[in-house]
């Protein structure tokens, strides 16, 4: 995570908050406290892949080409394999990494799962992951508000695990 810090501190920001919001949101869920450790540190590591990522992909200030969108779109599988070399780490940890951009109606990446083939832990960074970057500024965009990010994130259906965004809300 220093190294991360170094290379991008949006990125490392980004991590940290999201950790916080899988935190609450595990809580509020009931989860047992271990799980909620795990998803706090999932959350910490999902996007780790991106240090292995061009800089000035990840600080781009407009739009990504197809070619620049696909380098970006590898860093899932980037991280898990970083952080599968520490055989210590739980598959929970792992499956958030590798999985985070999965969508429910299968069209995300990197292996178009859906549904419950897609781990809970994976579903729950999802919404967690998008509802951060939405909320906060980016180099291409401004930080929405709270109500402008849910209800994007209600219009996009097929998206988010419907129970787990009701109850996120």
């Amino acid at each position: 995570m220093a190294r991360l810090k170094d290379k991008d501190e949006s990125t490392f920001l980004h991590s940290l908050a999201v950790s916080a919001l899988m935190i609450a949101f595990a809580r509020s869920l009931g989860l047992e406290e271990q799980m909620v450790r795990l998803l706090g540190l999932g959350g910490l590591v999902h996007d780790i892949g991106k240090m292995v990522l061009p800089i000035e992909l990840l600080q781009k200030p407009g739009s990504l080409t197809d070619d620049e969108l696909a380098i970006i779109r590898t860093h899932p599988e980037r991280g898990h394999e970083m952080i599968s070399q520490n055989s210590g780490l739980p598959k929970a940890i792992l499956n958030i990494c590798l999985y985070h951009h999965e969508k429910f109606d299968g069209s995300g990446y990197p292996q178009k799962l859906s549904g419950s083939a897609i781990p809970c832990v994976a579903r729950i960074a999802a919404i967690c992951d998008v509802y951060e970057a939405l909320t906060t500024i980016r180099p291409y965009k401004r930080a929405w508000t709270q109500s402008e990010a849910i209800d994007t994130m209600l219009r996009s259906r097929g998206h988010f695990d419907p129970e787990l965004l009701k109850i996120f809300i």
